[in-house]
């Protein structure tokens, strides 16, 4: 099961977001892994296990404010004060992550959101933006870490950090994401994700490669792409269809899923008189090693 059975949920979860999209007219495009596993392995890359996906800001606001369903949830900083990261994700309510380094909400197995923006014309001004960015994102990944890994880069200024600015990732998310929003999508030539760090100084495109949307087979669905998705890909991640290397084929997530069985049951009271309680039985059913979004780069 493992991989192969957390793409599976995670399918399930996109259907029903591709599903709201449609009726509701929201533009979205797949980004990242899920976009070059669509070009170059028709579906997810092998060895991922999450879904991404962008959507200009008031597409992505819409979303947040207004999707509903009975199985899936979404969760944003904006909308949710418990909830710690600066994008949003869909997520099913019938299983359960226990996150391994990260103080987080505990949601279900998820898709990621992130919202576009606009960028400034200029080099200069565009570094001046991605490094506030930058500042931000720190501070968001030092406040919700319980714990860091030896190898990560910049390990003693993210202590540093920790200890020095204490506010939640939850005040530091939405702080992110008023200073993305700085740059209008509708009125700049340039545009993208900034809300999360693996790819913040690559993610500035022209705005043409997103004008019109294509569909790419992805797994047993037809899913949106920009027509731009070449410039997007070499951007993003140089000659993109080129594998690595098979040691570093694996996931960057770190956490441990469960399934919720909601048919144990314990009956209480006597004389036939009593109630019955529904116990969630919690299925270990997943591990994950590494570390998800944490700054450090996934090998795709």
């Amino acid at each position: 099961m493992e991989t192969k059975e957390i793409q599976n949920d995670c399918l399930e979860v996109l259907r029903a977001f591709d599903l709201y999209a449609k009726n509701n007219n929201l533009k979205y495009y797949m980004a990242g892994g899920t976009l070059l596993g669509a070009v170059r392995h028709q579906g997810f890359i092998p060895w991922d296990d999450d879904v991404d996906l962008m959507m200009p800001r008031k597409d992505y606001e819409f979303l947040i404010h207004h999707f509903h369903n009975d199985r899936y949830e979404i969760s944003s900083c904006e909308t949710d004060g418990t909830y710690h990261t600066p994008f949003a994700r869909v997520w099913d309510k019938q299983t359960r992550i226990e996150w391994k380094t990260v103080c987080e909400k505990e949601i279900g197995v998820f898709i990621d959101v992130f919202p576009m923006d606009g960028f400034p014309d200029g080099n200069i001004m565009t570094y001046v933006h991605l490094w506030h960015l930058k500042f931000y994102r720190a501070l968001v990944n030092s406040s919700i870490r319980e714990k860091f890994l030896p190898h990560e880069k910049y390990l003693w200024c993210k202590r540093i950090m920790k200890k020095v600015f204490r506010r939640s990732g939850n005040y530091y998310s939405q702080k992110l994401n008023r200073v993305a929003q700085k740059y209008d999508y509708d009125k700049c030539s340039y545009v993208g994700v900034k809300t999360t760090s693996l790819h913040l100084f690559r993610e500035k495109n022209s705005k043409e490669i997103f004008q019109k949307v294509i569909y790419l087979p992805f797994e047993d669905m037809e899913l949106p792409s920009p027509v731009g998705y070449d410039v997007y890909l070499k951007h993003l991640y140089g000659n993109y269809r080129v594998l690595p290397p098979e040691e570093q084929r694996h996931s960057e997530h770190e956490f441990v899923i469960y399934k919720i069985d909601r048919s144990t049951r314990l009956i209480v009271g006597g004389d036939g008189g009593g109630g019955k309680i529904f116990l969630l039985a919690l299925t270990r059913i997943f591990v994950k090693g590494g570390a998800h979004r944490n700054g450090m780069e996934t090998t795709y």
